[in-house]
């Protein structure tokens, strides 16, 4: 199992990865309603799922390490623009 050969290293940089993308996920994206620490933990989670997922289908060499932490970055910010899209407050504008 793939578990057992991925370093500490690779989940702390994966949980970097999240912490960052969650931080200027909630310091950009006003419009979402998500607090700033509900986008770092999900920013984490999705990091972290998205790091070990392409882990597991690249292998654990210099390679999959690489594409790795490409995926870890792509699906935190996949997942948080999702978040801020989905949870979108409505504008106090009106329009008419």
């Amino acid at each position: 199992m793939i578990t057992a050969s991925i370093g500490l290293t690779n989940w702390l940089v994966w949980a970097l990865i999240g912490i960052i993308g969650g931080y200027m996920a909630g310091r950009l994206l006003t419009s979402g309603g998500a607090a700033l620490w509900l986008r770092v933990i999900i920013g984490i989670l999705a990091a972290i799922g998205g790091g070990y997922a392409f882990m597991a289908w690249f292998g654990n060499n210099d390679y999959g390490q690489t594409i790795a932490l490409v995926g870890a970055v792509a699906v935190c910010g996949i997942v948080l623009w999702l978040l801020s899209v989905i949870f979108k407050r409505p504008s106090d504008s009106d329009d008419e």
